[in-house]
């Protein structure tokens, strides 16, 4: 309550400024959040690791690209690998990256498979050595914007297996 010249008591509210302030906010986060898309993921490589006498492992690259006219922070993901339309990975991304507005950054991401599942699919892609392999990989990152929050991905294709595939082959 504020008293007047005339010593009448009056409340003062914000007026048309607070208002118009408040829309402006408003409106300026909505436009913040209405131009944030996902990133688009692929796989670019799988080549061989170390393995263990229980799994053999895997470290595949994958290309983040930010469509998006800000910087994309992400924080960490996981993924699945399927060779020759059988499930045979899992792993996580641990790296930290920035991706910057309209640019590519590639990550690597170490998966695992089982050395049963190994043989499986060896054994499979040993009928064939000119064979290309089909593969798919699915999986999320994690985007240190809370709009975009998880993002899950999926690609597939084949490669090989007189180039990359031969590689694997003398891994397992």
């Amino acid at each position: 309550m504020i008293s007047n010249c005339a010593g009448r008591k009056t409340t003062r509210g914000f007026g048309g400024s607070g208002v118009a302030l408040l829309m402006f906010a408003l409106s300026s986060c909505a436009l913040l959040q209405e131009d944030l898309r996902a990133p688009t993921i692929n796989l670019v490589s799988i080549t061989p690791e170390t393995g263990s006498i229980t799994d053999i492992r895997f470290r595949c690259r994958l290309r983040l690209d930010n469509p998006n006219k800000v910087a994309l922070p992400i924080k960490g993901g996981e993924l699945k690998l399927a060779l020759a339309d059988r499930a045979a990975a899992r792993g996580k991304l641990d790296q930290t990256v920035t991706i910057p507005a309209h640019e590519s950054r590639e990550v690597d991401a170490i998966v695992s498979i089982g050395v049963v599942s190994a043989v499986a699919i060896v054994t499979q892609l040993m009928a064939d050595p000119n064979a290309t392999v089909r593969y798919a990989v699915e999986g999320y990152v994690d985007v240190s914007v809370s709009r975009l929050g998880r993002i899950r991905f999926d690609d597939s294709g084949e490669f090989s297996l007189n180039d990359a595939g031969e590689a694997i082959l003398t891994s397992l």
